[in-house]
Formats: C-alpha cells, sequence, structure tokens
C-alpha cells in the first residue's frame, strides 16, 4: 500500500513539475515575443492568421500587455454604460495609488481613429487614471475588431461583473440602431440573446429627459423596468413633474409596479376625457383685514404647492418675496433636521 502510495504522490508530483514547466515555457515565450516586437523583428502571433485566432479565441492572459499614452486613449463609441459614479472613479483611482492597475484596459485600433486605440473594456479605469494625473496606462490591444466586437465584448464583460443596467442599454442599444451597427431590433435581439420586445420596451426609454434616467440608474436597486416603462408612460402622458413624483414613490418603496400602471391608466384616461386637470387637496386663502382677497395657496397630492396672489403694489412685491423666502428657507431648514434625526 505505501509502494503504491509512494507512487501515485511521484506521479501527482512530476504532472505538477510538468505544468509548471509549460507555464514557465508559455511565460518565456511573451518575453521572447516581447523582445522581437521592440526590435522590430516579425512575431508569429502578428501573422494574420494568428491575429484572427486571437480576436476570436485568445484568452486574455496569453496577450502581452504594454504601456501606452493615457492622452491616444478615446472612449468606446459604442460603450455599453452611459452612467458612472463619481465616486466609483475616485475610489479607483485610490486602488492605483496603493496597489496600482492590476488589470489592463482592452483596446483596439480603428480607421475612424487614427493613431488612437478605442477602448473596448476599462472606461473606469483611464476616468481613474485621468483623474490622477497618470501618463501611460496598461492596456492590452487587440487587432481586427469591428464595431459589432466593439460593443460585444463590453457588453458582456459588464454583464459579467453584474455593472450594466436597462438604463445603459436604452441610450446604448438607440444608438447601435441609429448607427446601423444591426440593422434592426430583431438582430440586435439575436446579438445580445434577448427579445426583440424587450429591446423596445427598453430603447423606449430614452425618450425621458437625461436627468430622470440618471436618477433611475443611480437607484437601479429600487428602480426596475417595469417601474422605469410606466414612469415613462406617465411623463408622456401627465409631464415631468408628475413622473418625477413616481420616481420618488419608488424609490421610497411606496410605489410598486401595480400601482404605476394604475397611475398610468389613470393618465391616459383623463388625457382621452380632454384637457387634464389636477385638482389640488386642500387650499389656505389670504385676505386682507378689510376682507378683499389677496389669494390663495393650493397643495396638490403629488407634492406641489402653488401660492397665488394678486393686488400687490410694485414697491411691496419685493419686500413681500424676502419675507416669502425667509419663511421657506426656515422651514426646509426644520424638514433636514427632522429628517436626519
Amino acid at each position: 500500500m505505501a509502494a503504491k502510495l509512494n507512487f501515485t504522490s511521484k506521479v501527482r508530483a512530476g504532472m505538477a513539475a510538468e505544468r509548471v514547466s509549460a507555464g514557465e515555457r508559455l511565460a518565456e515565450a511573451d518575453v521572447v515575443n516581447i523582445a522581437q516586437r521592440d526590435a522590430g523583428a516579425p512575431n508569429v502571433a502578428d501573422t494574420p492568421a494568428a491575429q484572427s485566432a486571437e480576436v476570436i479565441e485568445a484568452p486574455l492572459s496569453l496577450h502581452a500587455v504594454r504601456k501606452i499614452s493615457v492622452e491616444d486613449v478615446v472612449s468606446n463609441p459604442y460603450n455599453p454604460r452611459a452612467f458612472y459614479s463619481a465616486e466609483t472613479i475616485d475610489e479607483l483611482a485610490e486602488s492605483f495609488a496603493t496597489q496600482g492597475q492590476i488589470t489592463p484596459i482592452l483596446v483596439t485600433k480603428l480607421a475612424a481613429f487614427p493613431g488612437q486605440y478605442v477602448i473596448v473594456d476599462g472606461e473606469r479605469r483611464i476616468r481613474a487614471a485621468r483623474s490622477r494625473g497618470d501618463k501611460f496606462i496598461d492596456a492590452d490591444v487587440r487587432e481586427g475588431l469591428n464595431n459589432q466586437n466593439l460593443y460585444l465584448r463590453a457588453y458582456h464583460a459588464n454583464k459579467e461583473r453584474e455593472e450594466q443596467t436597462v438604463f445603459d442599454d436604452a441610450l446604448a442599444w438607440k444608438k447601435l440602431l441609429d448607427d446601423r451597427v444591426y440593422v434592426d431590433q430583431v438582430e440586435l435581439g439575436v446579438a445580445v440573446g434577448e427579445d426583440p420586445k424587450h429591446i423596445s420596451k427598453v430603447i423606449a426609454l430614452t425618450s425621458l429627459p437625461p436627468y430622470l434616467l440618471q436618477r433611475m440608474a443611480q437607484n437601479r436597486k429600487d428602480v426596475g423596468l417595469g417601474h422605469a416603462y410606466n414612469i415613462k408612460l406617465i411623463f408622456d402622458r401627465a409631464g415631468a413633474t408628475v413622473a418625477e413624483h413616481w420616481l420618488q414613490q419608488v424609490i421610497e418603496g411606496k410605489a410598486s409596479v401595480r400601482k404605476l400602471e394604475a397611475a398610468a391608466s389613470a393618465e391616459a384616461g383623463a388625457r382621452s376625457v380632454g384637457p387634464r386637470r389636477t385638482h389640488y387637496q386642500s387650499r389656505v386663502q389670504f385676505n386682507r383685514p378689510d376682507g378683499v382677497a389677496l389669494g390663495e395657496l393650493k397643495l396638490f397630492g403629488d407634492g406641489r404647492a402653488e401660492l397665488s396672489l394678486k393686488g400687490i403694489a410694485p414697491s411691496d412685491q419685493q419686500r413681500l418675496a424676502e419675507r416669502v423666502k425667509v419663511v421657506i428657507e426656515q422651514w426646509a431648514s426644520e424638514m433636514d433636521t427632522t429628517e436626519t434625526t
């Protein structure tokens, strides 16, 4: 039994040594390739056949990483991500300072950007490097990528990291179709593995104002596609103020998709009847001491308040405005104190 164990151990040790030896040979080959490239000598990996295999099959670890100028790097024109938070860029810049750049960016060359490197994957890393004032960045340069490769490689990389949102997809997919990178939603759907109906629903979000999309992306844990699409319908039918109100309700956990569907249907019904009229929930009327009406303050269910006054002399208007401003600022300060406690 002991002899068998010893024999097995020797076999395993030999296999491990062989793996190490193979790894060392690969590393040595990379060093030779880099030296040949620097010396201007032809490299087997630079042949058309090798480049074709490299683009499709070769893993990142088998590519030589080189330093390229940050100034020569341009963003992916078909970047699947549109929304980045300043906080994550700052965190990555701090990581660069303490640990260095762990993962190289992936870039390619395109005829539309002569003399420059186009990012395939690594927009956050290049932004972090720029924020630090770095002159160079580690990059893996791939040849022979077209616009579809440019998008799909970045798209799948972001999906694997769970960084991609439907709000990023909305802007990216619309640009891909507008630029005829994909002829229609069916072809795009095949490329990204999504149903054309889903793609149509996502692209519809692009009719929302950018600031609303940005806010949704920032709260992506609370705002899903079902919420966003119904807020889009509410925006189309009732305007930005009402849409913002419902978005805040979703963020606060007070509005489900079903509740938004009901609100969107109600707005559609109100629109079909005639001009939309929003009724106030309550109002406060103001009168002069002699009983003459001055105006009123209307309070609406969507969070709005409208103050309407009349008969104010021009000499008194600025003084009244300053007093109203003091009252509102004091109220806002008290609200902030209440929320923090």
